[in-house]
């Protein structure tokens, strides 16, 4: 084979860009360090290639794509004791040839495995750039295989699927006589580094490792035992075992994920973790996982490694049904994605488990479900195929991967050969295929019921026999009268019942047993003692061992915390329905008890059915309270002297009265009406409310694309009905406060008198424009965004759908179109808006991002939250310092201000800062 790259020496003039490492480089890194030439490092894949494609086309479609991806030219060293990734400018690329055309076509199969073996197993040196090498395997005129092969220090599966892209997409240019054409890449591998890095020093490595450190407190290390001794240092030595699923093994896996409520990889994971608890008979059960960990649409172009490993933790009980094991799976997936933020290496030195050679921190078997990165497709005179490779070396010691492909879905277990032998492995794929076809078709099956294949069966009868020695050594024990013994993730522990245990104090028994058993060579796996009255029993009368509860290091505590009488009393049944609650009076506020537009929905359809009333939305949000909604519906069945006919809404559904009274100065609200009606109730100034809107839930969207200060216009012209005389006083938040300023622009060219303009968290875009250019800044604001995103999640301000739906590289993969499909989520979202709104505002966003605002002369207050960016790459008022004259504009930032379902925060500080606003304005008039 010929050599992949001309190896000349790196001198300092090839070098054009330094970088830090990112956390995965880091470790791979250290991996090496350990082991240099590390195989398990190396990641290899196949292509077949169908048709007719040159080699040379072929070698330079490579070439392509290490000319334009850095991360491929670049090698790794220590620089003043810190291990950097140096970019070189150019680095050659050749194409490795085997033609084995002439061996025999049922020999052609054992002659790709080993050449690729082989060629999967070379190391790489890391201090050279051009980390990769490809070999194209010739077996017909118009069939070969493309093997080739990457370190993990700049590749990973994604990866996969952007290369494929590349390649195919230049080899066929190259066919076809013309010059690729690929759009230039937003960014390099070395600037996410430089991103990763200030994002991991802001500050949320803190907010992740509390969720971390508390969901893996106590944890034991989890393993199958093997069946051959552990080596003091854990060798690479990796074998595979593969099946083919039935034809609709798919469609299955998808059905049962929707009646369980989770996703399809969840599910996998719920039915792989009672695998390992139905043969280790353990409840505590941890394995790993990888994400894409590409969370922005700048980054899907990319190649290189963005992956980060995930340790989920399953509670696993004999008795529990499937169906309820895989729905707590749901949970737990959904936890961790939530602070997927993580670094592994970083959970790792945060926990700081034993250091053994001999093992990998933290998890030794590894779980994925997905189909597979590759997208087979034809690129004119030939197509590139996903192919089954194989893994170079064994990271963990099982791996399972439940893969679709275009050929149908498969299982793949790769297993330390080290330890494991092929019988014991091929009864763990045995047991994982049984478990879910009894999982699809008996979901109430208990956990225990899952068929264990003999093997393993057997296997476990290693296990009695050594808990059948340690029951008699403590039967042995006078002071015992009954033992008990089960198996922990690496060891056992004792029940006992104890006996005559003289002077003895019962607190002192379990130390006295344990020095008893010091030297009893059949007692040395025991780690513990626990003293109990009496054993569980089945009916049977035998110890019901799944009932023997092994105690944790720690004990996590969980603490739980004039209308007509009969319109009131059914509404008092209403709210206490829907919001969950067991008391509400007369003066509760729907709002504020965590109602919500959903609910209010809920609330209206209620009320058509007993009384044969409609009310809209607006008319909700106008008598939020139960004595006012009671009062409405009471009113107009007296009108109608409580006669059942239809009594629709007359009132204008684009103006929502919020506060119908007061002496201050009157509030306009751009769409958002959750803010309004907090701000009608608070304040030292009571004032009328209103809100103004274009859109509404169930009525039709004019999505017409026109100018942004078109939209505004409209949008002041309900204002003008809403209120028919200035002052006016507007408030808009995000592109509603873009709204609030154009369209009090427009008030303002009509003669009437502008009181001022509030906005929060408003971007004025021409300054957004000049960020774009600057890649510090624009990175800057994307790891504010991310994080705020990332909390919003956690604190339950934001769903897992709508933050994975945020991103591109999510919904590219069709995975939320499936889930929507399947009833999982009610679709595809980028937001917790309703479907209409979420619409609306991404038209209205898409309409504001091409406009510019003109100069501004009337007061305007910017609240500015810590939701934007601040610090010394943003202006203090993101931009309308450049649109709003000087002493016009006031700017103040303020920690949190947000209505939520259940919830409000800081709006009482916003109101204060509208009264001082207003104060200094009218001094100033």
């Amino acid at each position: 084979m010929a050599k992949d790259f001309d190896r000349t020496p790196v001198t300092e003039q090839d070098i054009i860009a330094e970088f830090p490492l990112s956390t995965t480089q880091t470790r791979c890194w250290f991996l090496n360090e350990m082991k240099p030439g590390n195989p398990s490092l190396n990641v290899a894949v196949r292509w077949e290639v169908r048709g007719d494609l040159q080699a040379a086309n072929l070698e330079r479609a490579f070439q392509n794509v290490v000319d334009r991806h850095e991360i491929l030219r670049t090698r790794f060293v220590e620089v003043d004791g810190t291990p950097m990734q140096q970019v070189v400018e150019h680095v050659p690329f050749r194409l490795g040839l085997v033609d084995i055309r002439a061996v025999p076509a049922d020999q052609q199969a054992a002659k790709i495995e080993e050449i690729a073996h082989e060629f999967a197993a070379r190391p790489f040196d890391l201090g050279q750039p051009g980390l990769l090498r490809a070999t194209l395997i010739r077996l017909s005129a118009d069939r070969a295989l493309l093997t080739y092969v990457f370190h993990q220090s700049v590749f990973d599966g994604f990866s996969i699927r952007v290369l494929g892209h590349e390649i195919g997409t230049a080899a066929q240019a190259y066919e076809e006589g013309r010059q690729p054409d690929l759009p230039d890449l937003p960014l390099q591998y070395g600037d996410f580094a430089l991103w990763q890095k200030e994002y991991l020093a802001s500050g949320v490595l803190e907010e992740e490792s509390a969720y971390w450190l508390k969901t893996l407190d106590g944890m034991t290390y989890f393993e199958i035992e093997p069946d051959r001794p552990r080596p003091a240092v854990r060798g690479t030595g990796v074998s595979k075992l593969a099946a083919s699923m039935d034809d609709g093994f798919g469609d299955r896996l998808h059905a049962a994920a929707q009646a369980a409520g989770v996703s399809t990889f969840a599910y996998g994971t719920g039915i792989f973790s009672a695998c390992l608890h139905r043969m280790s008979e353990a409840q505590d059960i941890l394995f790993g996982t990888q994400i894409a960990g590409r969370l922005d649409s700048d980054l899907d172009t990319l190649i290189g490694v963005f992956i980060n490993n995930l340790v989920l933790r399953f509670e696993a009980k004999p008795d529990s049904t499937i169906a309820d094991h895989t729905a707590r799976a749901g949970k737990v997936v959904q936890g961790a994605l939530s602070h997927q933020s993580m670094p592994f290496n970083a959970l790792v030195e945060r926990m700081n488990p034993a250091r053994d050679p001999s093992r990998t921190p933290l998890i030794s078997i590894n779980f994925n479900l997905q189909n597979v990165f590759m997208e087979s497709k034809d690129y004119g005179g030939f197509a590139l195929v996903s192919s089954p490779s194989h893994a170079p070396g064994a990271i963990y010691d099982l791996s399972l991967a439940v893969m679709g492909r275009p050929t149908g879905w498969q299982m793949v277990l790769e297993y330390s050969n080290e330890l494991f032998d092929t019988e014991t492995a091929q009864a763990i794929l045995e047991l994982a295929q049984g478990a879910f076809e009894t999982a699809f078709a008996s979901p109430q099956a208990k956990l225990s019921e899952l068929p264990l294949p003999k093997h393993l069966a057997e296997r476990r009868q290693g296990d009695r026999r050594a808990i059948a020695a340690l029951e008699q050594a403590l039967t042995a024990i006078p002071m015992v009268r009954e033992a008990a013994v089960v198996r922990t993730a690496d060891a056992f522990f004792g029940f006992v019942v104890p006996g005559d245990t003289g002077t003895v104090p019962l607190e002192d028994l379990p130390g006295r047993i344990m020095d008893t058993l010091a030297t009893n060579p059949d007692a040395q796996g025991l780690t513990g003692i626990s003293l109990l009255g009496g054993f569980p029993r089945t009916s049977t009368g035998a110890v019901n061992r799944t009932l023997l509860r092994v105690p944790s290091r720690a004990t996590e505590v969980v603490r739980t915390a004039t209308a007509r009488p009969e319109v009131l009393t059914a509404l008092q049944a209403d709210w206490k329905d829907i919001l969950g609650l067991t008391d509400v009076t007369a003066d509760a506020h729907f709002f504020d008890l965590g109602g919500h537009s959903v609910l209010v929905l809920r609330q209206l359809s209620r009320i058509r059915d007993r009384w044969d009333v409609a009310l809209d939305v607006t008319q909700v949000y106008e008598n939020p309270t139960l004595g006012d909604l009671a009062r409405l519906i009471s009113a107009k069945l007296d009108a109608r002297g409580g006669t059942a006919t239809e009594d629709a809404p007359t009132d204008d559904w684009q103006i929502m009265r919020l506060g119908k009274t007061g002496e201050g100065q009157p509030l306009v609200v751009v769409n958002n009406a959750a803010t309004g009606l907090v701000l009608s109730t608070i304040g030292s100034h009571k004032r009328k409310v209103t809100c103004v809107r274009e859109y509404e839930s169930g009525r039709k969207l004019d999505l017409t694309e026109r100018p942004f200060t078109e939209i505004a216009a409209d949008y002041a012209k309900i204002v003008r009905r809403a209120q028919p005389e200035g002052p006016y006083l507007l408030y808009g938040n995000c592109v509603h406060g873009n709204l609030a300023l154009e369209a009090a622009r427009h008030l303002q060219a009509d003669g009437a008198e502008i009181a001022g303009v509030v906005m929060k968290d408003v971007w004025e875009m021409s300054y957004v424009e000049d960020l774009e250019r600057s890649p510090s800044a624009k990175w800057r604001e994307k790891i504010h965004a991310l994080r705020n995103r990332l909390r919003a999640v956690r604190n339950g301000e934001l769903s897992l759908a709508a933050f994975l739906g945020s991103y591109r590289i999510v919904r590219a993969t069709g995975v939320l179109r499936l889930a929507s499909a399947l009833g999982l989520v009610d679709r595809v979202r980028q937001t917790d808006l309703e479907a209409d709104q979420e619409r609306y505002i991404a038209f209205v966003t898409r309409m504001r991002d091409s406009y510019r605002a003109a100069p501004v002369d009337f007061p305007v207050l910017h609240i500015v939250t810590n939701a934007s960016p601040r610090g010394d790459w943003f202006s203090p008022s993101i931009g309308w310092e450049r649109v709003v004259a000087g002493d016009k504009l006031k700017t103040v930032h303020l920690d949190r201000v947000q209505v939520l379902r259940d919830r409000r925060i800081g709006v009482e500080g916003m109101a204060a800062e509208i009264e001082a606003f207003l104060g200094e304005t009218q001094a100033g008039a």
